[in-house]
């Protein structure tokens, strides 16, 4: 935790110059003594203690970023190098959790990152070595290019890239439920399960990023009955919505709730921080990781360090209002996957950057093993239900009697227009920019609307390297 760098077949000296980009995501960065082979070290997170994100033995290394839920009590890069001990590569099939580590021994060097993709990895290559850092910004002023490290693959430096896992792997059982008031007390066991334990594996005492929206509120109401106490934190401008529906939330719950209101001056200095740390210029990608920024910035000022997000729910339970056109239950089913397949190019990335940027660490309950296994194990026609098309109608069932109603029927909202900021940033790139000026960036870069040239121009200044652009997906 929170960061890595490997350069295998560099220095040490380029391990420490790119984990010194990389600073922001822990307390302090150590780089490991391990001669003239490799050069590899870790940003530490101030969750967990040092011996969580790196081990150095007799000519052995591991560093590390992530947590194994199904080892809660060890030094999990110390765990990582006695499994692959006793089992080679094997091990990491049996691994639960997410995660980003590279080991090194005289015999091979092996990275790896999680199934899902929810800890980031990128990589390049100096002098036909394999160089990796947890963001692209660490990486691209060594490498002539930057590739996302796949998810669910391993790379060895004697076999060179394999897959070890899928979300596909993950979906291995289905649970029994006779109706939906069984899928419901399943649904709520599951996430409670999932949420008790990552509190168990923490140094400290979560937060939630309370939107007002149904996922983050399904996390709160969860968290706030196991942990006892909980601090919640809510963020939007003046015309948005959530503010209100977190402070009910909050009440009801009882949690200790933090509430900032930003104008649009505030969205407009924050923008290229924005960028430099999220690493894209999607529209719909920047613009909900806008209000991400300024929650977490505060939180971090209020000296939390772990926090829950409701991320991943509205894939797994078709929570997208263009979902419910979609033409038949099979098709709904693709889609689903689809999206949770690249959500780390996405909502997991936007999660893992915001958060980072203060050296939050973060958490998605709803992407635990067996939340995925269950929710894609329940029909399509309980997650939209109904004449009325109700998007995560199984979900706001399971939750009915934890959370107030007008939440829990509340119609879904995406993140930046729930907290203000959706409109306004499209408003100021027409006026910005001029259709002369786009008509050229369209037909030259590929450029799709004006909002999209403002943060690209944004981008391309604080990433000129040809192969940074190349990283961003564009939904």
């Amino acid at each position: 935790m929170s960061g890595i760098a490997v350069f295998y077949g560099g220095t040490r000296e380029m391990a420490k110059s790119s984990l010194s980009l990389l600073g922001h995501r822990g307390s302090r960065t150590t780089v490991l003594e391990t001669g003239q082979k490799i050069g590899m070290g870790a940003v530490v997170s101030r969750a967990f203690d040092s011996k969580m994100s790196i081990f150095e033995g007799d000519g052995e290394y591991v560093v590390f970023d992530g947590f194994l839920r199904n080892h809660p009590d060890t030094a999990w890069p110390e765990k990582i190098m006695k499994l692959y001990k006793e089992s080679g590569r094997g091990f990491l099939k049996e691994l639960d959790g997410s995660f980003a580590f590279a080991i090194y021994t005289d015999k091979e060097t092996l990275i790896a990152r999680d199934p899902l993709g929810l800890k980031p990895l990128y990589y390049g290559y100096i002098n036909g070595y394999i160089v990796c850092t947890s963001e692209m910004k660490a990486l691209a002023p060594f490498c002539n290019e930057v590739k996302i490290f796949p998810p669910g693959h391993y790379y060895s430096s004697l076999v060179g890239f394999e897959r070890y896992s899928s979300l596909e792997d993950l979906l291995t059982e289905e649970p029994v439920m006779r109706n939906e008031y069984e899928a419901t007390e399943l649904l709520r066991t599951s996430l409670g399960e999932a949420i008790e334990n990552r509190i168990s594996s923490i140094n400290s005492d979560p937060i939630v990023f309370l939107s007002g929206g149904l996922d983050s509120s399904c996390i709160a109401a969860v968290a706030s009955s196991l942990n006892g106490s909980l601090r919640t934190f809510t963020v939007g401008s003046g015309d948005g919505k959530d503010p209100r529906f977190a402070r009910e939330v909050s009440e009801y719950l009882g949690t200790d709730h933090c509430e900032y209101t930003y104008d649009f001056k505030e969205m407009l200095r924050t923008l290229p921080e924005v960028i430099y740390h999220l690493e894209s210029f999607d529209p719909p990608l920047v613009r909900s990781a806008i209000p991400n920024y300024i929650v977490a910035k505060m939180a971090a000022e209020e000296g939390s360090s772990f926090v829950f997000m409701g991320e991943g729910a509205d894939e797994l339970f078709a929570g997208y209002e263009y979902m419910k056109e979609l033409p038949s239950s099979e098709s709904i089913d693709e889609e689903s996957l689809r999206i949770t397949r690249n959500g780390y190019r996405s909502g997991f990335q936007r999660n893992d950057r915001m958060s980072l940027a203060f050296g939050i660490e973060f958490d998605v309950p709803f992407m635990d093993p067996s939340v995925v296994n269950l929710a894609f194990s329940i029909p399509v026609d309980w997650k939209i239900h109904g004449p009325e098309k109700t998007e995560k109608w199984i979900l706001r069932k399971a939750f009915e009697s934890e959370l107030p109603k007008s939440v829990v029927w509340r119609k879904k909202s995406k993140f930046s227009v729930g907290s203000g900021s959706s409109h306004l940033m499209k408003e100021y790139a027409e006026e910005k920019i001029s259709d002369s000026e786009f008509e050229t960036e369209r037909r030259e870069k590929g450029i799709r609307s004006k909002e999209e040239l403002l943060y690209y121009r944004i981008f391309d200044d604080l990433f000129p390297s040809g192969c940074a652009a190349k990283t961003v997906y564009r939904s």
